[in-house]
């Protein structure tokens, strides 16, 4: 999870998606690991320690990044919405949806 977290999606969530959807096709087991993800994000992994094992729900990763680009917007809804290639309002349904919509403070 770390590493989808930490890797910087130029793509936006639409490319996340697709990783993930790849990974649940291509999985050689019922458990996502570091070895079901592209290549690409494989080579990143390199050096990095404390990945946590287990399954990805691809609902969970989808979160994560909307909760990291908030983050990354100082909570700036718009922003973010622009930064994942989403309208406002999708975003505002999706926090609600993920039970974090009162969390980000003020609406901007």
């Amino acid at each position: 999870m770390s590493l989808l977290a930490g890797h910087a999606w130029p793509g936006n969530v639409r490319e996340l998606r697709n990783a993930l959807e790849r990974m649940i096709v291509l999985a050689r087991s019922e458990t996502l690991t570091v070895r079901d993800m592209p290549a690409a994000l494989r080579e990143e992994t390199r050096g990095r320690v404390g990945l946590p094992a287990g399954p990805v729900s691809l609902d969970e990763a989808e979160k994560q990044m909307i909760l990291r680009a908030l983050k990354a917007c100082d909570d700036n809804r718009t922003r973010a919405a622009a930064q994942l290639g989403i309208s406002r309002r999708t975003l505002h349904r999706k926090l609600k949806e993920y039970g974090v919509a009162g969390e980000s403070g003020a609406e901007h």
